[in-house]
């Protein structure tokens, strides 16, 4: 599928980024001005008009049927998301160093991270993007042959780092809510993109202009991720991560709630019963024992940018500017990343009955294709 459209819409947002906190347009080589506010809010809202065109044209490629290019969709839109945070830090924190003055010192409020690292995510192929997190067997230890005892032990191997990835991201998110009113998350969880958006289009029209336009970022970001989700899946997901979050809260035991999510024990029960009913060979078992071995580095490697936007996400909870209604946002922004997540995990362990994104085959679904004759 041809993406002279993404590419083209990718190489304009890219600029936009890249120049969002350049010296002002006023300057010289001798003098250099900074970008005054009136400036810095022209080049931010004509990159949040890039940023609804780019999720759009990247949101198509999410169903592509190349493996990678679907992945390179999905990380491009994470990486979206995490650029429009760290646009929003930057703004507020001009607006927080300033006291809400219309000026600031130099360099002020630009972050400290760039956005080279995202854009490289962004601004390229898909599938080169999507080819860094795709399961890659050639480079695992599976052997010329193997047991079907081996190949269970494998996929139940496989199947117990996915569930601990995601474990440990919730421990981490659960971490990142502390000091977050509970009513508040409740609120968040039940609320739709179309109300978080009104709700922050509101809230920018009583602050200052660069907080509104921080505000802009921040609802990009939310699009971003539900377009990477989906939005009935969003919604949904929302809710359950909600119950988990306040699960853990609680003191749960994580392992037994990833169980009851994922419905693990079922799933080893019905891949050593296909294993063991398959009858094939040892070297058929080991191609496909080294394929499953490539499910877990897969998922590690295509969850990491949600730790980029949670650790965004955390940046803004210490800005005053940002603090009463985008305490909402926040609160919105950590369930659906911790919902994407967990259906991210899903993916890989065939989860029998929680809604997949299907951009993997998972443990189940490798072992079915390996051992089983088309």
């Amino acid at each position: 599928m041809p993406q002279n459209d993404y590419r083209t819409a990718a190489a304009s947002y890219a600029e936009g980024l890249r120049t969002l906190f350049a010296p002002s347009q006023e300057s010289t080589r001798s003098v250099l001005r900074v970008a005054t506010e009136d400036e810095l809010a022209d080049r931010a809202d004509s990159l949040v008009a890039q940023s609804a065109t780019l999720i759009g044209q990247t949101a198509e490629y999410l169903a592509d049927d190349d493996m990678a290019t679907r992945l390179g969709a999905e990380q491009s839109l994470l990486a979206q998301a995490a650029a429009s945070l760290r646009a929003a830090d930057g703004l507020l924190a001009i607006v927080d160093a300033d006291g809400g003055e219309t000026t600031r010192s130099a360099g002020a409020g630009r972050p400290s991270a760039g956005f080279d690292d995202l854009l490289a995510l962004i601004d390229g192929s898909l599938e080169e993007i999507g080819a860094q997190v795709e399961p890659e067997p050639e480079m695992t230890r599976g052997g010329a042959n193997t047991t079907p005892a081996d190949l269970i032990e494998t996929a139940d191997d496989a199947i117990r780092q996915v569930v601990a990835g995601v474990g440990t991201f919730a421990r981490g998110t659960v971490a990142s809510l502390v000091g977050l009113d509970p009513a508040l998350l409740k609120q968040a969880a039940g609320m739709l993109g179309s109300e978080l958006s009104q709700a922050l289009t509101k809230l920018g029209e009583n602050v200052t202009r660069l907080v509104s336009k921080a505000v802009a970022f921040i609802v990009q970001a939310y699009d971003s991720l539900l377009a990477a989700l989906g939005q009935d899946a969003a919604s949904a997901l929302r809710v359950q991560a909600a119950e988990w979050v306040e699960k853990l809260q609680q003191g749960e035991a994580l392992t037994e709630l990833a169980d009851a999510l994922y419905q693990t024990d079922d799933m080893k029960l019905r891949v050593a019963a296909l294993i063991e009913g398959s009858g094939a060979p040892g070297p058929v078992l080991g191609k496909t024992q080294s394929d499953v071995e490539a499910l877990s580095p897969s998922f590690q490697s295509r969850i990491k940018l949600a730790g980029q936007i949670r650790a965004g996400l955390g940046l803004l909870k210490f800005i005053p500017a940002a603090k009463g209604p985008l305490e909402l946002a926040t609160g919105v922004l950590y369930l659906a990343l911790l919902g994407y997540v967990v259906v991210a995990g899903a993916d890989y362990v065939d989860a029998p009955r929680l809604a997949r994104i299907g951009r993997v085959p998972g443990v189940l679904e490798t072992i079915q294709t390996g051992l089983i004759p088309a």
